[in-house]
């Protein structure tokens, strides 16, 4: 069996995903890879034109939202031959979805992971409480994040493009955590789809795991005796993982001069007075990544949402204790007292609370990262996470060939 894993950049948290999940695929025995639209080989022409398309969904915006409608080029004919399943993970930034996946042969298998909000709902990504995308007669309309007279169309046609091509093609969904599904499971989108199955993501655990906290700090030039604070993500200016509230909150800590951030991610934000921050950039080898963790004492997320949380649980698989905000799929990823503190969102006295038991008590921080390393090898092991895909993709080739081929529909 093949299987084409689609993601629009070569970077993110849904690039990983899709990399870690075709390497552990390839590994054993079925031929997987990823293609992304900024790959060398990809031709991305009309790129003019789509940049037009995709500024005017933005000044139409007031949140980020994606409609359906893209002029970028999908994957061709050449790119698809021998592959039995496609995987679609983050596209909305790329090609013109549903059009595609109306011309895909009937016997291909298609799988969509569900990252986001974007394919259960007429474009926007993050859930914010509207349960729009829920109405069965409907649905997104009008559209909350989108100004007037786009909220009365753009949404809705979206919405009814995506539901007519994901049932058509018979997609099958894939959350990454329980809170997604249930929420991704109101959808009529999803419900064409036979719902949402809940899969939890696998991280290399060969890679994360515990090391050795004196030499990690010695690698890193750290002090043997400070509290190390460790955060985080792919961009630290993105506003959802609300980093600039983090370091207000965390200049009120007592005793700064014995406390050091380690912030990594593209991008920087402003520091306040007194507090020690290390902007250390993106972090491309995981290696170092591993070094960083396990030089700190604490990971400390105020994310505003996270449909997971894989930052978390690398963290925790290298020993390295939690503390977090209670939102979405965070409990599922990092237990509160299980390798995490988890607090009420935007509770500041609770976050400074956490930290300070933490640099308290080693005895506590040796406890939970403990307790979080050993969940994670239990629950996220690659091989758990490939062998559970692999079966989807059976049924889903399985299905596909008991059904007649159509003629390719262009539209």
């Amino acid at each position: 069996m093949r299987v084409l894993h689609l993601n629009t950049h070569a970077s993110g948290g849904s690039y990983e995903y899709a990399a870690l999940l075709s390497t552990a695929l390839a590994e054993q025995g079925m031929e997987s890879h990823v293609l992304c639209e900024n790959s060398p080989s990809r031709q991305t022409g009309r790129l003019l034109l789509d940049r037009v398309i995709r500024r005017s969904y933005v000044s139409l915006s007031l949140e980020p939202w994606h409609g359906t409608r893209r002029l970028l080029s999908p994957p061709g004919p050449e790119e698809l031959d021998g592959i039995d399943v496609v995987h679609l993970h983050t596209v909305a930034d790329w090609f013109d979805v549903p059009r595609w996946l109306e011309t895909l042969p009937r016997r291909m298998g298609v799988v969509i992971s569900v990252h986001d909000m974007w394919h259960v709902t007429g474009g926007c990504f993050l859930y914010r409480g509207c349960d729009r995308y829920a109405n069965q007669t409907h649905p997104c309309d009008p559209c909350p994040i989108l100004r007037w007279p786009a909220n009365r169309f753009l949404a809705r046609t979206a919405y009814s493009r995506k539901l007519w091509a994901y049932r058509d093609c018979g997609a099958r969904m894939v959350a990454n955590s329980r809170w997604l599904a249930e929420i991704a499971g109101r959808s009529p989108l999803a419900k064409a789809c036979g719902g949402v199955r809940v899969i939890s993501p696998g991280i290399d655990t060969t890679v994360f795991k515990l090391q050795d906290k004196d030499l990690c700090r010695k690698d890193l030039k750290l002090p043997a005796d400070a509290f190390v604070i460790i955060t985080g993500g792919a961009s630290l200016t993105d506003a959802n993982k609300n980093v600039p509230w983090l370091f207000e909150q965390l200049s009120r800590l007592p005793d700064l001069g014995g406390v050091i951030v380690l912030a990594f991610g593209e991008g920087a934000v402003s520091v306040p007075d007194r507090l020690n921050v290390r902007f250390t950039g993106s972090i491309r080898d995981r290696h170092d990544l591993v070094r960083l963790f396990a030089a700190a004492d604490v990971f400390v997320s105020a994310s505003l949402m996270e449909t997971y949380g894989l930052t978390l649980v690398e963290a925790m698989a290298c020993g390295t204790p939690v503390v977090a905000f209670r939102v979405g799929g965070i409990p599922e990823a990092a237990p509160d007292g299980q390798g995490s503190i988890l607090c009420a969102p935007r509770d500041a006295a609770a976050l400074i609370e956490a930290i300070m038991s933490l640099r308290d008590s080693s005895r506590l921080r040796e406890a939970l990262g403990k307790a979080g390393s050993e969940i994670v090898c239990a629950r996220n092991r690659l091989s758990f996470f490939s062998k559970s895909f692999q079966e989807i993709y059976r049924e889903c080739v399985s299905l596909k060939n008991a059904q007649p081929e159509r003629s390719a529909v262009i539209w």
